[in-house]
């Protein structure tokens, strides 16, 4: 009986530490305000290398609310979006947020970096190349 005991206590003592540490890892991340651009680069970055590409979208997004003069922030963080939602398998809205992005090169093209135009250009002829495989 005595044994019985213990090991019903050790199971409910590893029960406990096993929900706890999945509570820790699956529970929402609370972003901090008043990071910098880079930070939130680095933060969106890390929850990416993760595969929480909601995260990332989440930290990406806060570009565009905490530094809208930015444009080279902007830019990049709008291609990011853009990328995260074709790896969550949204294409869809993958492809609207780059033909938003595209329209901002036909409007701004001077004024904003040209690299994201060219990985944006590249995903948008990946995902129509896929869209026309599968009709």
């Amino acid at each position: 009986m005595r044994i019985h005991r213990h090991s019903i206590l050790l199971a409910a003592l590893c029960a406990a530490g096993l929900a706890f540490l999945a509570s820790c890892a699956s529970g929402p991340a609370v972003i901090p305000p008043g990071l910098t651009a880079v930070e939130i680069f680095q933060r969106a970055q890390d929850a990416s290398d993760r595969g929480d590409y909601a995260l990332g979208v989440r930290y990406y997004s806060l570009i565009q609310t905490s530094y809208p003069d930015d444009a080279n922030h902007l830019t990049w963080a709008a291609y990011e979006i853009a990328f995260l939602y074709h790896k969550m398998g949204k294409n869809e809205m993958s492809l609207s947020l780059i033909n938003d992005l595209l329209d901002r090169y036909t409007k701004e093209g001077d004024k904003l970096p040209p690299a994201p135009r060219v990985l944006v250009s590249k995903l948008k002829a990946r995902l129509e190349e896929t869209q026309q495989k599968k009709q």
